[in-house]
């Protein structure tokens, strides 16, 4: 279960092939938290999340390219900073299974921004690695293809939510564009038809004026 937090700065055997075949092709190998969160200025963002014993976690993100925050993966108990990205509008990591329970704090970091609020999309995933639970010379070798196949699926996994995310926001900008194009020629049509319009009304009154005279 995720836990989040808001602060301001200022503030064996052929059996164990079959059944990771089974769990790659269902997709139930893995939990998992796909979410989008708003960071309003000044505000650190951050999620617990307590980690069993022999499991792997996947962390991929993805955000505007011209709104970016700072994005931490801390230690829970240590505070121990793991991975930090800064400037970066994505980003990835895979961190390994240790043989204990583990706290991992992500931050998502707006503190720098006075005004703007930024929203992030990130994939958590966690998955057991096999390789903790069974000694590795008791895997054949078509049992180490499966589980390879597996986090091959599992990172092409993250990578496609990150895609996605970014063809979506790819879209709403292009979206933009062309309503702000669109507006651009009204107005510029606009203009043109005043322009026009006042042109005839001195070419009118210049003709009345020579007229009269």
């Amino acid at each position: 279960m995720l836990g989040m937090r808001r602060r301001g700065v200022a503030s064996s055997t052929a059996a164990l092939a079959v059944g990771l075949l089974v769990l790659l092709l269902l997709g139930v190998a893995t939990s998992s938290s796909a979410l989008v969160v708003g960071v309003h200025a000044g505000e650190v963002f951050s999620i617990t999340e307590v980690v069993p014993p022999g499991k792997v976690v996947m962390f991929v993100f993805q955000m505007h390219p011209d709104f970016i925050m700072d994005v931490r993966i801390r230690d829970g108990d240590s505070a121990a900073e793991l991975q930090r990205w800064s400037d970066n509008a994505q980003g990835y990591v895979n961190l390994p299974a240790t043989n204990e329970r583990r706290s991992m704090v992500f931050e998502f970091d707006n503190s720098q921004s006075m005004m703007s609020s930024k929203s992030i999309n990130f994939d958590l995933r966690m998955t057991t690695d096999t390789s903790q639970v069974i000694h590795s010379d008791q895997i054949d070798p078509i049992e180490k293809k499966v589980q390879q196949l597996y986090y091959k699926m599992q990172t092409l996994r993250g990578l496609q939510e990150a895609l996605r995310y970014q063809q979506k926001d790819h879209r709403a900008t292009v979206e933009d564009v062309n309503d702000r194009v669109l507006w651009w020629s009204m107005m510029q049509v606009v203009g043109f038809l005043v322009a026009a319009g006042g042109h005839l009304w001195l070419l009118r009154r210049f003709l009345e004026k020579r007229r009269t005279i």
